[in-house]
């Protein structure tokens, strides 16, 4: 992006320009009621919510201090062209980024307060949106501008309960750690609507010098001055210390939304798959239920004791690990459920890993003997193999010709309906690594 005349432009450790003084459009205004002075005595507040988006969404940006998550309603604060939109589009985030680091990266920024992370939008009360995809021109940037990020602060110098953070995913692609820096920007944006303002230290979340060449990002326990960067001091507008013109984004986030608090209980954990003594194929999904009574971490797999995989992001509870090509012979596989506070739970199943004979259950093909793994109508998967008049299918199964080849398929239980010639029911589809194609069924003479 090109720096506006006038203006110093963020390079990153290479000399490559990716930031520019509009990487972030939060306008920096203390709004009517808002604690713009020194610290202010807050009782002890319930644990906040907030609620990572990266399946984008339309919006609707007006006039005034209304922003709403929930009606998914922002200010035209947020808007670069301070005009109201009526359908703002936001599109998901870019399949180049990896999404869980990036989950387990902003759940590290505020892992010491008091806040809850999802990727489930709440169905009740309050809490913060953070939605991650395309570019600001959605929200009225120039396409020009290059803008990385930008927060609906309703009530700046305090808490936005209802916020939405925009960060823009698109325009990070092929900044040097691009992952680190969507990460950095998306906690950055968040934290406006805590309470938080730009300030200069290089490693803090809320500079705008880049990961590349901080090294590093977090909210700092050190007073610093407000501005963008070392060399763009600015006058504060929350005050934070005796001194008046600096702040302390560490020292904010504790007062205005809390620390994490300290507990020892640990989460519940049930395994629904595997179960004990299985046999399963080098790949294969763990599906495990976790809740804790503050915050979840994650759920992670160990294969005698190593760490395989492990999962942030789960579907209401239930989190699914997925491993594959795991060496063939006999393991004791843990699944941990870990909270925040780094409680720990989990449980021990003996499992062997063998290669899938024709009918058994299977992911890929290399789960097989055979090599194939075949899905059924019905989606379920499994094993087959090749075929011919002397290489013959087991008990229950025929052979079939699937483009070129013959394969072994269910016979004769009902199970699966045939596709002929010109019918466009699919009755059954082959995963045989280049995609899926249909069958028909090979007569016996």
């Amino acid at each position: 992006m090109a720096a506006p005349a006038g203006h110093t432009a963020h390079v990153d450790a290479n000399g490559v320009l990716i930031r520019g003084p509009e990487s972030c459009g939060t306008r920096q205004e203390a709004r009517p009621g808002a604690e713009d002075a020194a610290f202010i005595a807050n009782p002890a507040t319930p644990v906040r919510t907030i609620y990572l988006n990266k399946n984008g969404g339309t919006y609707t940006i007006k006039s005034g201090n209304v922003t709403d998550a929930s009606t998914n309603i922002a200010s035209t604060i947020a808007a670069g062209d301070g005009s109201p939109h009526a359908n703002a589009v936001i599109p998901p985030i870019d399949a180049v980024f990896n999404w869980p680091y990036i989950v387990t990266c902003v759940k590290k920024h505020y892992k010491p307060y008091n806040v809850s992370i999802t990727e489930t939008e709440p169905t009740s009360g309050n809490y913060v949106e953070a939605v991650v995809g395309g570019t600001g021109s959605s929200t009225g940037w120039s396409a020009s501008s290059g803008i990385l990020g930008v927060a609906s602060a309703d009530n700046f110098c305090g808490v936005t309960e209802k916020g939405i953070a925009f960060s823009f995913a698109t325009n990070h692609i092929g900044i040097t750690n691009q992952d680190d820096e969507l990460c950095a920007t998306i906690a950055h944006e968040v934290g406006h609507l805590l309470a938080l303002e730009h300030e200069v230290a290089d490693a803090d979340t809320m500079s705008y010098v880049p990961f590349a060449t901080a090294h590093a990002k977090s909210f700092t326990t050190v007073d610093a001055h407000c501005g963008t960067d070392s060399q763009t001091q600015t006058n504060c507008m929350c005050q934070t210390t005796a001194s008046g013109q600096m702040t302390n984004s560490d020292k904010r986030l504790t007062q205005y939304i809390g620390v994490r608090p300290v507990e020892t209980t640990p989460p519940t954990l049930n395994v629904d798959s595997p179960g004990d003594d299985n046999t399963l194929p080098p790949s294969f999904n763990v599906v495990a239920e976790a809740t804790d009574d503050t915050a979840m971490d994650q759920v992670a797999v160990l294969l005698n004791g190593t760490t395989m995989a492990s999962s942030t992001s789960p579907a209401g509870n239930t989190y699914t690990v997925a491993l594959s090509k795991i060496p063939l012979g006999s393991y004791t596989l843990e699944v941990q459920a870990i909270d925040l506070s780094g409680n720990i739970t989990k449980r021990d199943i003996p499992v062997t890993i063998a290669l899938g004979a024709t009918g058994e259950s299977c992911l890929n093909g290399p789960d097989c003997s055979g090599n194939v793994c075949a899905s059924n109508v019905d989606g379920s998967q499994f094993c087959t193999q090749t075929c011919d008049d002397a290489n013959t299918c087991p008990g229950g199964f025929a052979c079939t010709v699937v483009g070129a080849q013959n394969l072994c398929t269910p016979d004769g239980g009902g199970c699966c309906a045939v596709s002929t010639g010109g019918d466009s029911r699919a009755a059954m589809l082959l995963a045989l690594g280049v995609g899926a194609v249909l069958f028909r069924r090979r007569r016996h003479r």
